[in-house]
């Protein structure tokens, strides 16, 4: 099995060397706990590495995530420059059509990874034609009417989720996927279904202890890899994250 190698820098040992090579991974945490670094550094070092990646996102301009990749000395705009990154800022309400763009920028790139940040957003902010994945399109297929997510009377279903992420997994990119949290209780994931859609998962939290903040990292399942799922400290450096074994 071939692996891709994180760039960061403590997590590879975790996994056995790196993530599946064209896995989706779920990267879920709270507000604060570093998905959005865990991501795009997983991008900024495998383009120096060779492997171009696309950043998608739908809440952050692209002025303010190329001031977040400054803070750790991270040029992407170089990089963009050699067709070894791109950020794609989504500005449309229908699913179908930020799925073709994302196709369109991993194909002219030929991207070797992927993030999508976040998922959550993805799902709660597009629209789809439910038609192509549940009863309820049958009807509006015909009458070519789109359904907003959430819209009232439906929740995003579990065979939403299957159909984004294999979406997704088609383009054969090694894919890292933000999620929010959930709100406590037995799921990771705010939908409580994407940790079963990727191929694997990592969690990222907060522990508050005598007035000291520690945001910790754990594997919680990556298909074809041994883990432990032990909990470890996220260091932030000038250069990046590291990870504590």
């Amino acid at each position: 099995m071939e692996r891709v190698k994180t760039g960061i820098k403590g997590l590879d040992e975790l996994i056995g060397g790196g993530v599946p090579e064209g896995s989706s991974v779920l990267v879920a945490g709270s507000c604060g706990t570093g998905k959005t670094i865990v991501s795009l550094q997983f991008l900024y070092k495998g383009a120096l590495a060779g492997e171009p990646g696309v950043y998608v996102t739908f809440e952050e301009s692209k002025k303010k995530t190329i001031t977040q990749c400054q803070q750790f000395g991270w040029d992407i705009e170089e990089l963009e420059n050699r067709n070894l990154f791109d950020i794609y800022v989504v500005d449309t309400d229908d699913l179908d059509e930020v799925l073709a763009n994302i196709r369109s920028k991993v194909d002219k790139i030929n991207a070797k990874r992927l993030v999508i940040d976040s998922l959550t957003m993805m799902m709660e902010h597009g629209t789809i034609y439910r038609s192509r994945i549940s009863k309820e399109v049958g009807k509006r297929e015909k009458e070519k009417v789109k359904s907003r997510f959430p819209m009232k009377g439906f929740e995003v279903t579990r065979r939403d989720i299957y159909a984004v992420v294999g979406e997704i997994n088609s383009l054969e990119t090694t894919s890292f996927l933000v999620s929010e949290a959930g709100d406590g209780g037995e799921y990771i994931s705010r939908d409580t279904i994407s940790e079963f859609a990727c191929d694997g998962v990592i969690q990222l939290t907060i522990n508050e202890l005598g007035g000291e903040i520690e945001k910790l990292l754990s594997v919680r399942k990556l298909r074809g890899t041994e883990i432990t799922m032990t909990l470890s400290p996220i260091n932030f450096t000038k250069t990046g994250i590291e990870i504590e074994e």
